[in-house]
């Protein structure tokens, strides 16, 4: 990969474009992020003793992994297809401001990701970003949910289809349109699509207008910024925001199971 990419992909970004931009450019195929730099994927083994842990919104973007891992972090990435799936609004909003994603069931659906091999201390800062156990689950892919795709650069198929893939459902279940239905991201490609789907900006006046008419007290205003600056600025106001976003939730249960991660597991790396 050339520094074009590098201009593409880890271009900085403001505040409000955290928000705005969200769940932001990610390359098509494997890369590797090595030093604030992307660069091809060439070597097998740097895959090795990691764990595959599924991207399913800003964590494909190389600008959301640098952020999380510095720039002297190593991370690898693979892509990946998530199937029987639609990725689709969650019930929440982020701390910067981003209404966040989860995975959904939804048959026939093929969803382009990729896999982000974490080491260990990178797993424990995820978890932590991840705020699992509050706003994320951890969770293990069932058997046949994600297919591996070839990486030329590297060989071909480099990676087994036994092997274990995890990652990250949100707890607050995911946003209902109306009517029960959820919308899936249209910056994230998929085929065979079943749910309509809904940029970052609607989703976000959605969820302003839902909010401020049943709480006009949170004073989230009528435009983008208003409501990306109340957000942010004010933690309770997001946290009303989010309890409001829990009464009209979808559940998102669908192909994985919940794993169990010992809170001592990632202080150690902490």
């Amino acid at each position: 990969m050339t520094a074009p990419l590098d201009h593409t992909y880890l271009a900085a970004q403001s505040e409000a474009q955290r928000a705005i931009d969200y769940p932001y450019a990610a390359p098509e195929g494997a890369f590797v992020l090595r030093a604030g730099r992307l660069t091809a994927l060439d070597d097998p083994a740097l895959l090795g003793g990691r764990t595959a842990v599924l991207s399913v919104g800003s964590n494909r973007a190389p600008v959301q992994l640098r952020r999380k891992f510095g720039d002297d972090a190593i991370v690898p990435v693979t892509p990946a297809i998530l199937h029987d799936c639609d990725i689709v609004h969650a019930a929440t909003v982020s701390y910067y401001g981003a209404v966040s994603c989860t995975a959904f069931p939804s048959r026939g659906t093929d969803v382009m990701l990729n896999v982000a091999w974490l080491d260990a201390a990178q797993l424990a800062i995820m978890h932590r970003t991840e705020a699992i156990g509050v706003a994320y689950d951890y969770v293990r892919m069932l058997t046949g949910t994600v297919t591996h795709l070839p990486v030329p650069s590297a060989g071909g198929d480099i990676v087994a289809p036994s092997q274990p893939v995890f990652g990250y459902s949100a707890r607050s279940g995911v946003l209902d349109l109306g009517g029960g239905q959820p919308g899936g991201l249209s910056r994230i490609p998929a085929r065979n699509r079943q749910l309509p789907t809904l940029a970052q900006d609607s989703a976000a006046a959605l969820v302003q207008a839902f909010v401020a008419g049943i709480d006009p007290d949170l004073d989230l205003g009528t435009d983008r910024d208003r409501f990306i600056a109340r957000v942010t600025d004010d933690r309770s106001c997001r946290l009303a925001v989010n309890e409001h976003l829990r009464g009209r939730a979808i559940s998102a249960d669908g192909p994985w199971k919940v794993q169990t991660v010992d809170a001592d597991d990632i202080a150690a790396f902490l």
